[in-house]
């Protein structure tokens, strides 16, 4: 029988299997904490994970209430040895996504099109225990 768990491990598995080369995809609620990630042991841990994900989002609607750039969909913070996409899913859920230095975060819109709408449906789902 699946749950909400093992749908969206599946569900960000084949997300990030269309990525190039990710570090994780994690799912991030409103209260900042993960609700699934893949892989579940990635190289950073869990709560840096989500706190780069909430910082993210708050620099990002901040720098958009200064340029009046309307609601956040995306921000995307690159180094010299990581890229980190924070995605926007629904008002109280983010997907943090660790790349590598070189990946254009444009690289990542085609899979991102076709996953989250996969992402709400499952979160949207009702499961029994």
């Amino acid at each position: 029988m699946a749950t909400r768990q093992s749908e969206l491990q599946r569900v960000l598995g084949l997300l990030a299997g269309e990525l190039p080369d990710p570090d994780w995809v994690a799912l991030v609620d409103g209260d900042g904490l993960i609700v699934s990630c893949v892989p579940p042991d990635p190289p950073i841990s869990a709560d840096q994970i989500s706190a780069m994900a909430a910082a993210s989002q708050m620099m990002a609607e901040r720098i958009l209430t200064e340029l009046e750039g309307g609601q956040m969909r995306y921000a995307s913070v690159a180094g010299a040895k990581r890229l980190h996409l924070t995605v926007m899913v629904k008002k109280d859920h983010l997907l943090s996504i660790g790349l590598g230095p070189d990946v254009a975060a444009q690289a990542t819109f085609a899979p991102l099109g076709r996953w989250i709408p996969e992402v709400l449906r499952v979160l949207k789902a009702r499961f029994t225990k």
